[in-house]
């Protein structure tokens, strides 16, 4: 006789602590007295998958196994049509919920919408729960919002609330066998029947224990010179982006332990990482086309098609950009970084995006471009935070009307001189 069992298909957040979906997904089977598994289906030809976000996705979610297996829980790895493999544990599980996250891109959206179905037609419950923000994207605001400045007093004013809450897993009483589970040594199988692209692995260490240890790091040493966070040398950067990106690090401890510190800083820091972080998931979440110009408001879309004409002083093509073959040594210095590893300082990013502006035929291909090269080689890419930074740079989506300039019409311009004045590097 089957047993009863609740199904956590993770694929936002690969953690165990403070994670709201599995501790939902946990309670549930608690009260159910039913088995709990977690299953994670890979896609061997998800758009822009190389051996870069693979690598530290993959590591991730192999630590997370071993903790979950230290709970009596399985943690189930498959790749391919993930509505067969529900099909087949369905067949050996009586499946009665499947729980997963709140997401805002449309490649998930679509795979959710066709697991929604499939539960419906076999009478189980779909939840999606948020792990991705410290507010629910809809508790934070009912609708598409026009800048920081209309958003930012709605976040601030409920998000303390959703920091006292604690999403404690225990050790799941109903006994499953751990064999099948996903281990280290799975990965290297996984590559042998999945080719990938060769790039570089991040310097980053993947994982939520590595995620929760860059936090105490920044909180120890960075958060103080915060402030400076735009001069190359200042130490102030957090380089927790890709731990958020990949759910390795909860967006709620973040800033609950930042918040402790009673740091001055404090605040710059929940500018940034929250007010600014959650109004990208807002964008994406109520603008579909939000990694297209017509995702822009329409200032901007009537600013950039006003001057789609004027001369560019540089045509590239994106494969001359790819390369970092332009005449400007310190956009190219920002592509090789970019290529070699997978980051690209937060500062330099604005600059790196708006030249492809200028650089190029008209704002459409710019855009094209930059999600190309964002999504294939930043480890923290296809996420809401570089769609918005793309849009925000080329289009100003969440920024107001500038001067009027070539090329940009009203689009907030950037320079080079200005750029490294600003972040002191030194080419």
């Amino acid at each position: 006789m089957k047993h009863p069992t609740v199904v956590y298909w993770v694929s936002r957040a690969l953690r165990t602590h403070d994670n709201q979906a599995f501790y939902q997904a946990q309670q549930i089977a608690l009260n159910q007295n039913a088995q709990l598994i977690v299953l994670f289906n890979a896609y061997p030809k998800f758009p822009h998958a190389n051996l870069r976000n693979m690598d530290f996705l993959l590591k991730g979610l192999a630590e997370m196994s071993d903790k979950c297996a230290k709970l009596n829980i399985p943690l189930y790895f498959r790749v391919g049509n993930i509505i067969d493999h529900l099909e087949v544990l369905n067949q050996c599980f009586d499946i009665r919920h499947i729980i997963t996250e709140v997401h805002v891109l449309r490649p998930i959206l679509a795979v959710q919408a066709l697991v929604s179905n499939w539960a419906y037609k076999h009478d189980i419950r779909f939840l999606k729960v948020s792990t991705a923000t410290v507010v629910p994207v809809q508790e934070a605001s009912p609708k598409l919002e026009f800048a920081a400045r209309t958003f930012r007093p709605k976040i601030l004013k409920k998000y303390r609330e959703y920091l006292n809450s604690d999403y404690i897993l225990v050790h799941h009483p109903q006994q499953i066998a751990l064999d099948d589970r996903f281990k280290t040594s799975d990965i290297e199988m996984f590559y042998a029947s999945n080719p990938l692209p060769n790039l570089a692995i991040s310097k980053l260490v993947p994982g939520e224990d590595a995620a929760i240890n860059q936090l105490k790091t920044f909180i120890q040493n960075g958060l103080d010179h915060y402030d400076r966070r735009n001069q190359i040398d200042a130490n102030g950067q957090s380089y927790l982006s890709a731990y958020l990106h990949y759910g390795m690090l909860s967006p709620t401890m973040m800033i609950r332990d930042v918040l402790n510190t009673q740091h001055p800083n404090a605040e710059l820091f929940i500018e940034e990482a929250m007010v600014r972080r959650e109004l990208a998931e807002n964008y994406c979440f109520y603008m579909p086309m939000y990694d297209k110009l017509e995702g822009a408001w329409p200032w901007a879309i009537e600013t950039l098609k006003k001057h789609e004409q004027d001369e560019r002083p540089y045509l590239y093509t994106r494969e001359v950009l790819e390369k970092a073959q332009t005449h400007d040594d310190l956009w190219n210095f920002c592509q090789r970084q970019v290529v070699e590893e997978g980051y690209l300082h937060s500062y330099l990013r604005m600059y790196w995006a708006k030249m492809v502006l200028l650089w190029t035929k008209n704002a459409a291909e710019a855009i094209d471009i930059l999600v190309y090269l964002n999504d294939t080689y930043m480890l923290d890419g296809r996420d809401p935070n570089g769609y918005t930074g793309i849009l925000w740079s080329v289009a100003g989506v969440h920024d107001r009307p500038w001067f009027d300039r070539p090329v940009f019409g009203l689009i907030r311009t950037m320079g080079k001189e200005g750029s490294i004045k600003k972040t002191g590097i030194k080419l």
